[in-house]
C-alpha cells in the first residue's frame, strides 16, 4: 500500500480537478503520451517531471532538464529537486499540481452545516428597506396619495438588488464554480440598506438640527459603503489575494471620491453654495428653533454696514485709479 502513489491536478483555486493513482516506485509526468499522467499544457515539457520513492519511502519530484522548470506555489525560484510532504503545489508551465502518497494523513471530516437560514434574513432585510423607503415617500409626499407615486420606487429596489446580485453570482460562477446567489443577494441588500438609512440621514439632519455634514459628504459616504460591498462580494468568490482586493477596491473608490470632490468644487465656484436640504419635510420634526423676527433684522443690519464699508473700499480704490491714470 505505502508503494502507492497519487497525483493531483488542480484548479486556479488548487481544488482537485483530477486525481490519478499509480502503483510503483516511478512515474513520469508531462505532455508526451509516453508518460504515466499526460497534461494538456504548451507550457509543459514532453517529459517534464520524475517521480520516484526513495529507500525510506520519500517522495522525490524531480525535473527532466525542461525549458520553464519545476516551482512551488507562486514562488519564482526553479527547483530541479523536491521533497514533497503532500501539502506543496507544484507548478510546471501553468498547471499546478499535488502528490501524496497512499500514507498522507488528511485532517478529520467536517461537521455538516445546519440548514442555511440566510432566507429568512433575506426577507427581513428586504422588508426593512421596502419600509424605510416607503415611509421616505410618505414623507416628500405634497400631494394626495397616488400609487403611481410610491410603485417605481418601491419596485426599483429589488430590482436593482437581484441585478447586481446575479451579476456577481455570474462572477462567482466563472472563478469559483459556485454561483452562490443567495449570498450574493444577501450582500446586495446589506449594502443598500445602509446607502438607505444614510440618505435618510443626509435628507432629515439639515432640515431637523441643520447638520449640513452628512450632506455635505454624502458622496464619500456612497463610495465607501460601494467599496465595502464590492469587497464583501470578492471574499465571497474566493478568500484568496484579500490584500491585493482590498487594495484595489480602496485605490478605485479613492479616485472615485477625489474626482466627485474636483467636479463639486468646481461647480461650488460656478454657482456658489448649492442647497443642502433635498426635499421639504412636515414641520413637526424641525428640532432646532428658528430665529425670532429681531435676530433676523439684526442680521440684516450688520449685513448692511459690512455692505458699506466694501462699497466704501472699493469706490476709495476706484478713485486711486483713476487719479494715477490722470497723472
Amino acid at each position: 500500500m505505502d508503494e502507492v502513489i497519487w497525483v493531483e491536478i488542480l484548479t486556479r483555486h488548487h481544488d482537485v480537478a483530477a486525481r490519478y493513482r499509480f502503483a510503483g516506485p516511478e512515474i513520469h509526468i508531462g505532455r508526451g503520451y509516453t508518460n504515466d499522467v499526460v497534461v494538456d499544457d504548451p507550457y509543459v515539457a514532453v517529459e517534464h517531471l520524475r517521480v520516484r520513492r526513495t529507500d525510506d519511502h520519500a517522495l522525490i519530484v524531480e525535473d527532466i532538464g525542461t525549458l520553464n522548470g519545476m516551482h512551488v506555489g507562486r514562488e519564482r525560484e526553479r527547483l530541479e529537486r523536491i521533497v514533497v510532504d503532500g501539502d506543496q503545489v507544484i507548478r510546471i508551465g501553468r498547471t499546478d499540481l499535488r502528490i501524496r502518497g497512499a500514507g498522507y494523513v488528511l485532517p478529520r471530516e467536517l461537521a455538516l452545516a445546519r440548514p442555511s437560514r440566510i432566507i429568512p434574513v433575506i426577507v427581513t432585510l428586504g422588508v426593512l428597506l421596502l419600509a424605510m423607503e416607503a415611509l421616505s415617500l410618505w414623507l416628500r409626499q405634497l400631494a394626495e396619495p397616488q400609487l403611481s407615486y410610491y410603485l417605481p420606487g418601491l419596485l426599483a429596489l429589488p430590482a436593482y438588488a437581484v441585478s447586481w446580485a446575479g451579476a456577481w453570482a455570474i462572477l462567482c460562477r466563472i472563478f469559483s464554480g459556485q454561483a452562490r446567489f443567495e449570498r450574493q443577494l444577501l450582500i446586495a441588500l446589506s449594502g443598500l440598506l445602509m446607502l438607505t438609512l444614510y440618505q435618510q440621514i443626509s435628507e432629515f439632519a439639515p432640515f431637523v438640527i441643520s447638520w449640513y455634514a452628512p450632506t455635505k459628504y454624502a458622496f464619500v459616504a456612497s463610495y465607501v459603503l460601494l467599496g465595502v460591498v464590492c469587497f464583501w462580494h470578492l471574499h465571497e468568490i474566493g478568500p484568496s489575494r484579500l490584500r491585493v482586493k482590498g487594495g484595489i477596491v480602496a485605490g478605485l473608490a479613492i479616485l472615485a471620491i477625489t474626482t466627485h470632490w474636483l467636479i463639486e468644487s468646481e461647480t461650488r465656484f460656478n454657482y456658489g453654495q448649492q442647497s443642502a436640504i433635498r426635499h421639504l419635510l412636515p414641520t413637526a420634526f424641525r428640532l432646532k428653533p428658528l430665529s425670532n423676527e429681531a435676530a433676523f433684522f439684526d442680521d440684516v443690519e450688520k449685513l448692511k454696514g459690512q455692505l458699506d464699508q466694501d462699497r466704501k473700499k472699493q469706490a476709495a480704490a476706484s478713485g486711486t485709479t483713476t487719479e494715477a491714470e490722470d497723472d
